[in-house]
């Protein structure tokens, strides 16, 4: 099949990244159709989302490309924001986009694209795919370090990546702006993704405040040695290592350390008892559908601006996987997405579960 008869479903949020992607698909001889998914409409964003759509449908237009809003709102609710609540009541700082990657814009929209004869799905994501000698996709990072997105897309599975296209992993963000300026696209210069889309201005305190008050409880905040400090607002507005927020008056700053739902309780102690040097983390999910040579050294990320740091890993009888790290890392935090590298190379991931409570020594 040549690229001109290749048709790609093309996901679009009204933004520069992947109206340029949309404008290089076409240019390379793809059919491109573009696809807006509502997936959340807030009290504070009514205006904001309408905004979205008339710009993406304006980029298709001045393209022309096929378009269509997709309504993924209730599919959302249930299976991104009820499970970021389960989530943060079971303690945890949860990934949303992770999950959302997975099962609504790799999941279903891919299965929906299939349904209607696309051969590809693409995005406006940053990240390289190559199919090696042997047929097997490989993600890597992206050439723009800073925009870099393989961390959210390495939970999804080897079949999911065959249908898959990334028009900007070799291109830098000032790169893509003077595409979209050159081909006189719509002006983006006010409009860039936030890290949580359904944020509203307040963050996830308003965020919860509105749509989950209950979760936030008063509770108090202790030491590890149980000593009362003072009160947190509600466990959820914490997470590991976490500085800001917490009001106690102390001759050094104190940091979340861990947080007991039970009691309803925020632990709080000195940064030098944050860091830890070994990770257990569970559902495993290897890019290639393969486990990796696992006697070989790796690079280990915990959070996405995180910067990667030597390890070795290990696979229990159970399937989990268990990373010790070359030098201990502080903020480690069950709920993220601990994603391993092999340089540039996106080996996988898996959920963080817990940190070993080894020795605590501090870091560079």
């Amino acid at each position: 099949m040549s690229f001109e008869q290749a048709s790609v479903f093309l996901g679009m949020s009204g933004g520069v990244d992947s109206s340029v992607a949309a404008l290089l698909l076409t240019r390379a001889g793809y059919r491109v159709h573009g696809v807006h998914l509502r997936m959340w409409s807030s009290y504070g964003q009514v205006a904001k989302a309408e905004q979205a759509i008339e710009r993406f449908e304006a980029v298709c237009r001045l393209l022309g490309v096929s378009y269509e809003v997709l309504d993924y709102r209730v599919s959302f609710q249930s299976l991104v924001i009820e499970h970021y609540f389960a989530e943060l009541r079971a303690g945890r700082t949860p990934n949303p986009c992770v999950r959302c990657n997975r099962l609504i814009k790799w999941g279903m929209l891919l299965d929906y694209a299939r349904s209607k004869g696309a051969d590809y799905l693409s995005s406006g994501h940053y990240a390289i795919l190559k199919r090696d000698s042997a047929g097997v996709m490989r993600l890597y990072k992206a050439k723009d370090p800073g925009k870099d997105q393989s961390y959210f897309l390495s939970a999804l599975s080897q079949e999911t990546f065959r249908y898959m296209l990334f028009p900007l992993g070799d291109y830098l963000k000032g790169e893509v702006r003077d595409i979209a300026i050159g081909a006189g696209l719509p002006d983006f210069s006010e409009v860039e993704s936030q890290d949580l889309c359904f944020l509203e201005a307040g963050g996830q305190e308003e965020f919860l405040k509105r749509y989950a008050p209950n979760m936030l409880l008063p509770g108090p905040i202790r030491n590890l040695a149980g000593d009362l400090l003072g009160k947190h607002i509600g466990l959820p507005l914490y997470t590991i290592g976490q500085r800001k927020g917490i009001q106690v008056a102390a001759g050094e700053p104190y940091y979340v350390v861990a947080k007991d739902v039970a009691s309803n309780t925020l632990i709080v102690d000195i940064s030098a008892r944050l860091y830890r040097d070994t990770i257990y983390a569970s559902d495993v999910n290897w890019v290639s559908g393969s486990a990796a040579d696992l006697s070989k050294k790796y690079q280990v990320k915990i959070r996405s601006g995180a910067r990667p740091v030597d390890c070795c890993c290990e696979i229990t009888r159970k399937g989990d996987i268990i990373v010790k790290l070359g030098k201990p890392l502080r903020d480690i935090t069950a709920g993220q997405r601990l994603v391993i590298y092999d340089g540039e190379l996106c080996l996988g991931s898996a959920e963080i579960v817990r940190a070993a409570d080894n020795q605590c020594v501090e870091a560079d």
